[in-house]
């Protein structure tokens, strides 16, 4: 298959809708040698936090110089972002030759009277293999939704499981309480194999640490002095954490010895992904892997995730954020109060019509002065037009723009000289968004060269 071949195939597959379960993607990766059971898995569920924790373990396993495979949805800007190796994505033609291979599995198991795979089993058993093919070391590895029934958690005996932040989502599937959602997400943990948890509500701990006593798995949560400080702004983030090292100016203010990090991702969110991240470093040592402070460092400094709290225009001044439920709205309300005080901002809003967005709306509305909606291009998309009559019922000013070229020139317009412009929502609009902008506002050169100092 080419790759347009390719994305036939998928989409033909995506209309067969989602099925949970793992019998599907068993029987697909018993036609494909079940590769898997030859991986070395980091597996990371939860609601928040995933995609950012997920990046920044692979990059600090790329910098202690492992062959790192990372496989996060959905994409942002290109497809072949879902899949990567030490943060490059996989090659177009590399995709259309996994994917012949995955096909041809399907088509066996079609023919031998199996049920047909859906389109996110079809990329699980994509990754595996290609994570496989290409001998990485290790392979950072993020649910879809939930845990205990999706098509990742085939894997068996990961080197560690990973749960970053739980809050509602995706209720109609995983259950209309916290505990249900829990219970799925920590449906990953495995026998005798160890487990991370970020701080959780009272509710979401109690279910993990019982899932976790079922399985004999030894649990490591997130300490509340794992991180000595944290501060951000709109260009990263700094953090100071305690280990054998140096002391560093701002430990030595506070008594307390102590190596002072940095990361390009921003956001208050960014506090308790970190923390997760360097709880779960200390077990991976444990583990027998090394990674040095240096390297922990330079992952840390060197981590890239598109659509999190990032800046894609300077005039004028514009981020994108996937902030997409309630929990991620709350740290989104942290950065917006800490970030852009006494600043005039300007939303551009696209949801998904499934997706709790009158929590996000409520969260983050009474810091907007005006809203632009859009209607992203997906099937569960809420119409920009009846979105925008949902904003103006807050007390918000809102206009449905007809298209992301039309969002862009009403949302600069609004924000002017001095003002913010601020995209959030689903993730699925985000790439045709930070599109328009480059076109509209010209920032092409300034975006190259701000990416070009960040890598020096």
């Amino acid at each position: 298959m080419d790759r347009e071949e390719t994305f036939a195939f998928l989409d033909a597959a995506r209309a067969r809708g989602v099925i949970l379960g793992l019998s599907n993607i068993r029987n697909l990766m018993g036609y494909l040698g079940n590769v898997q059971e030859r991986l070395r898995v980091i597996h990371v569920a939860g609601t928040n936090g995933k995609g950012s924790v997920c990046a920044m373990l692979a990059s600090i396993l790329a910098a202690a110089g492992y062959r790192t495979g990372k496989y996060a949805s959905p994409a942002v800007f290109a497809y072949e972002e879902i899949y990567q190796i030490n943060g490059a994505d996989i090659p177009k033609e590399r995709l259309a030759e996994v994917f012949s291979e995955v096909k041809a599995a399907c088509e066996k198991m079609a023919s031998d009277g199996l049920t047909h795979p859906t389109v996110f089993e079809i990329e699980t058993a994509a990754a595996f293999c290609y994570f496989y093919e290409e001998q990485c070391d290790y392979v950072v590895l993020e649910t879809g939704m939930g845990g205990a029934a999706d098509a990742t958690n085939l894997i068996k005996k990961p080197v560690i499981s990973v749960l970053t932040s739980i809050s509602p989502d995706h209720m109609a599937v995983l259950g209309n309480t916290l505990e249900k959602i829990a219970a799925a997400k920590a449906g990953i943990i495995k026998k005798g194999r160890p487990c991370v948890t970020a701080r959780q509500e009272p509710e979401a701990s109690a279910v993990i640490k019982k899932a976790a006593m079922s399985k004999n798995s030894p649990l490591y949560p997130v300490r509340a002095d794992t991180l000595l400080d944290f501060e951000y702004d709109v260009s990263g983030s700094r953090f100071w954490f305690a280990e054998n090292a140096d002391v560093c100016e701002k430990s030595q203010e506070k008594g307390r010895p102590a190596i002072c990090g940095y990361t390009p991702l921003a956001g208050a969110y960014q506090e308790e992904n970190i923390a997760c991240v360097l709880t779960a470093v200390n077990v991976l040592r444990g583990q027998g892997i090394a990674i040095s402070v240096d390297a922990l460092l330079e992952g840390f400094s060197r981590v890239r995730l598109a659509g999190r709290m990032e800046q894609i225009a300077m005039r004028p001044e514009c981020y994108i954020d996937g902030a997409h439920n309630e929990g991620a709205a709350h740290f989104l309300e942290k950065t917006v109060q800490n970030c852009f005080t006494n600043r005039k901002i300007v939303y551009i809003i696209g949801v998904l019509a499934d997706k709790a967005y009158e929590k996000v709306l409520e969260t983050l509305l009474p810091y907007a002065a005006y809203a632009v909606t859009v209607t992203p291009q997906n099937p569960r998309a809420l119409d920009g037009a009846r979105l925008a009559e949902i904003v103006r019922g807050y007390g918000v000013p809102a206009a449905a723009a007809g298209d992301m070229e039309d969002a862009v020139r009403r949302a600069g317009k609004e924000a002017g000289e001095h003002g913010v412009v601020l995209a959030f929502g689903s993730l699925s609009y985000l790439g045709d968004l930070k599109r328009a902008a480059m076109a509209e506002w010209r920032q092409t050169e300034w975006i190259r060269r701000k990416s070009k100092k960040a890598s020096d």
